[in-house]
């Protein structure tokens, strides 16, 4: 996770193929619900920084981050996408969405995130990631119907150290998460 930004330019074809690599994440019964919403107009990424609370953090002595970073995507889950597929004629004997024990739209819309990111790193780029509240989003950026934010990612160029202080400590080793039953 990035915090610190270069006011660098993403070009619109490196946003794509990010976009595109968060499409071919999984979904449940390939109903593909994932919908992205991307802001580059520096006026509306600052009103959704301030809806966000950025001004609060930079008082409390925090570097702006969203407001620098030049691309903000949100990643979107329409659950409708699953209703529709699970009508369809194929999944008609399937337990559809009404009957899951799991919000697989937040499942399928954490694969989409994980993929997005990924992405962002293999472009060379830094991203962020904050929760947010889809009201307060929504007085910001005109959120479709029916589609839910997941959070909000911010996509560009890292500054020479834009991690937070919490991601300079070593990963933990495989031996410390892992526990094999053979």
């Amino acid at each position: 996770m990035v915090r610190r930004y270069r006011p660098d330019p993403v070009a619109r074809e490196v946003v794509e193929r990010i976009l595109r690599a968060a499409l071919r994440a999984p979904s449940a019964g390939f109903s593909q619900p994932h919908r992205f919403i991307v802001i580059t107009d520096a006026d509306r990424r600052r009103a959704l920084a301030d809806a966000c609370g950025e001004p609060a953090a930079v008082a409390r002595g925090l570097t702006p981050w969203l407001s620098v970073a030049p691309v903000h995507v949100l990643p979107c889950a329409e659950r409708d996408a699953y209703v529709r597929r699970y009508a369809e004629p194929e999944k008609a004997a399937s337990v559809g969405p009404d009957g899951w024990d799991v919000p697989f739209e937040w499942v399928d819309g954490g694969a989409a995130l994980m993929a997005l990111l990924l992405a962002v790193v293999d472009e060379g780029l830094g991203a962020g990631f904050l929760a947010v509240d889809p009201a307060v989003v929504g007085e910001v950026v005109a959120v479709p119907d029916g589609w839910a934010p997941i959070g909000l990612v911010t996509v560009g160029h890292p500054a020479e150290d834009g991690r937070p202080g919490s991601q300079r400590r070593p990963r933990r080793a495989l031996d410390e998460v892992v526990r094999w039953v053979e």
